[in-house]
């Protein structure tokens, strides 16, 4: 796979799960806004296990998404 493709698809489920992270955020500590917006399936209990669980994939996706941007960052720099 070729490096702009690797970032394309990073950057697309790295902002995905951002809005999840922020939409299951709002809806452990707004539910009552939360659980009516999506017709009861984000509940509170529902909310806090999908939080938690994408924690971990969101940090992998953050790190892969920042080491992938290193050499647009450092290119043409120390020469």
């Amino acid at each position: 796979m070729k490096r702009h493709t690797a970032q394309f698809w990073i950057s697309r489920a790295l902002l995905i799960l951002t809005l999840l992270i922020l939409l299951t955020g709002f809806g452990i500590t707004h539910p009552y806004i939360i659980e009516p917006a999506t017709f009861g399936l984000l509940q509170k209990s529902t909310s806090y296990i999908i939080h938690t669980l994408t924690w971990g994939p969101f940090l992998i996706l953050l790190l892969l998404h920042v080491y992938l941007s290193l050499p647009h960052w450092t290119a043409g720099k120390g020469e």
